[in-house]
């Protein structure tokens, strides 16, 4: 009964396509019913008799009968496999959408082949619920409905005796089906290994090969897919199977009816055109029965991708809040606020308030928790325990939408997307003109590469802006917080990777950006660090120590350790 309800909720959208279905697949059956209706006549009252004159008549019937059914068939497939098409892309849709909107540490918990996986391969699976599940349902149920009438009109008790087979059938396709679910759902997962796999080469690809891992990585990759195959094998194997015993079982029915019905004939108890009738409506009972077979191997593993795609729907969404603000002119307050991930304490018992206009530099030593702090500023995270205000609003109740329209985020982890340098300066303003993106590109200092550029601010460039260098994408990410213009800025070590040249310039783009802003910084250069307002800094998750540049190095022993460690030049705070 699940499972009908799970198809009955799958389809519902696209009931008016089922039911102009239905009435295709009816007409099919009987005209299937039909064909085997003639076989009696054109056996007695052809044939038998030798009226020949009729022959002709009973050709063109057939003739026009499978016209018929092959143009019904037609208009059948046409609106079944189409429905299957918008299941596919409306179930793509519906994930794409759902995972935009899903908390950030559930992909933590879950790879992004993973994830690929199910929004292609799952959902790919779904398209045999129209094109055999409910094939099955709509043309092979009517169709052996009508044929088993058609044969047990002629000769009841000859029809019963190879009916007295199916519930063996039933029982056999039942037992093959629950393992095709299982070995399903264990292919799939195997198969988003191998999705996980391939997205780990593309975007390692540059690793892989300085350190000459190809080998070893492509043997993983093999390892893998070899796993997909046995699984797909054994699936094939049980699938299989089902046809196998349903041919054993027409075998045997066929025979049967040969030897009964012979007999009967023989005795006088039937005619030829009878026996005929019964032998091809049994006959073709059993091509419909196994497609039934087939369909519900089908549904099984349809089964199994349902589950794995409802597991991705059903998880929570976050909350967007209620509260709208529109504007931060106060101050942004952490209180006593703690996080944990997967039941380890991250930040621990933070107490900070930063003032708007200020620059925070936050610093630490690496695992520190100083990203995971920032994170917790436009709600990637919810604190586990504590409360962070903006201007004395809880910030769980804070619309997403405005509280995110408040903050620009540039970080060393640069996400650029495959689409015009415009396109990409412009994301966090759709409504920018060509202009306001000129000018927020010379105050990011990107004006100087851009121009020199073939096709300019319409040049596409690549996955993640792979076509520029380190420094033209970092100055690409700051000119896109310019022009969002955000009162909250975040800088997570944006000039970390860049070398002295790039650095300089994206250094210079960065002054500009913090101008009249509140800033919250994660420090790697000196200056940055010297100007701040106020430094922070975490030691294994906790403030140990918060005041200026010059209070911190004669007060707090850690902070020293940490500026002398920059300023060596041996590292990065």
């Amino acid at each position: 009964m699940h499972i009908i309800q799970q198809i009955i909720r799958i389809t519902k959208p696209y009931w008016k396509r089922v039911l102009f279905g239905i009435v295709l697949g009816l007409l099919t059956s009987a005209i299937t019913g039909a064909i085997a209706w003639m076989v009696k006549f054109v056996v007695d009252d052809v044939l038998v008799e030798q009226r020949y004159e009729y022959l002709k008549l009973f050709a063109l019937g057939v003739v026009a009968l499978f016209t018929m059914k092959g143009g019904l068939h037609f208009g059948y497939t046409y609106v079944i496999r189409s429905a299957a098409m918008k299941l596919i892309r409306d179930t793509q849709n519906k994930l794409h959408k759902h995972i935009l909107y899903i908390p950030a540490e559930y992909f933590h918990t879950e790879s992004s082949g993973i994830i690929l996986s199910r929004v292609i391969n799952d959902v790919r699976l779904l398209s045999a619920l129209f094109s055999e599940v409910i094939r099955a349902a709509l043309i092979q149920i009517p169709t052996i409905v009508v044929l088993l009438s058609v044969a047990f009109y002629r000769k009841w008790d000859l029809t019963l005796l190879t009916i007295l087979l199916f519930p063996f059938i039933a029982f056999s396709t039942r037992k093959f089906g629950k393992r095709v679910k299982r070995r399903t759902l264990e292919a799939q997962k195997k198969l988003s290994y191998v999705t996980h796999r391939l997205n780990e080469t593309i975007s390692g690809l540059k690793i892989i090969k300085v350190f000459n891992r190809e080998r070893v990585r492509d043997g993983k990759f093999v390892d893998e897919n070899q796993r997909v195959y046995r699984e797909n094998v054994r699936v094939l194997k049980l699938k299989e199977s089902t046809k196998l015993l349903i041919d054993v079982v027409t075998g045997v029915s066929v025979g049967l009816i040969l030897w009964y019905g012979g007999m009967q004939v023989m005795n006088g108890f039937m005619t030829s055109g009878d026996f005929a009738s019964v032998i091809a409506s049994i006959y073709m009972v059993f091509t419909p029965v196994k497609k039934l077979g087939e369909a519900y191997n089908f549904l099984q593993e349809i089964r199994a991708a349902v589950e794995r795609i409802d597991k991705v729907l059903n998880t929570p969404l976050e909350d967007r809040g209620t509260v709208k603000i529109d504007e931060f002119s106060e101050r942004l307050q952490f209180d006593r606020v703690s996080f944990a991930y997967k039941n380890m304490l991250v930040l621990k018992d933070i107490n900070l308030n930063i003032q708007a206009g200020e620059i925070i530099a936050i610093v630490g030593a690496s695992g520190a928790g100083k990203t995971t702090l920032v994170d917790l500023i436009p709600r990637f995270y919810n604190p586990t325990e504590g409360t962070i205000r903006i201007d004395g609003i809880d910030l769980r109740t804070v619309e997403l939408e405005s509280l995110r329209n408040l903050i620009g985020i540039v970080s060393q982890d640069i996400i650029l997307f495959n689409d015009t340098i415009r396109e990409n300066v412009a994301f966090g303003n759709a409504q920018a003109q060509l202009e306001d993106i000129k000018k927020a590109a010379k105050m990011a200092y990107a004006d100087e590469f851009i121009d020199k550029l073939e096709d300019g601010y319409e040049t596409v460039i690549g996955e993640r802006g792979m076509t520029l260098s380190g420094g033209q994408r970092q100055r690409i990410a700051i000119a896109r917080a310019l022009l969002k213009n955000p009162p909250i800025l975040i800088l997570d070590e944006a000039t970390s990777s860049l070398d002295s040249v790039s650095e300089s310039l994206v250094q210079k783009a960065l002054e500009e950006l913090m101008k009249n802003r509140t800033t919250i910084v994660i420090a790697h250069r000196l200056s940055t660090i010297v100007n701040a307002d106020r430094i922070v800094v975490l030691d294994e998750g906790r403030i140990s120590d918060v005041g200026s540049h010059d209070e911190l190095l004669s007060t707090s022993a850690a902070y020293s350790n940490l500026y002398r460690f920059i300023n060596s030049g041996e590292g990065v705070a």
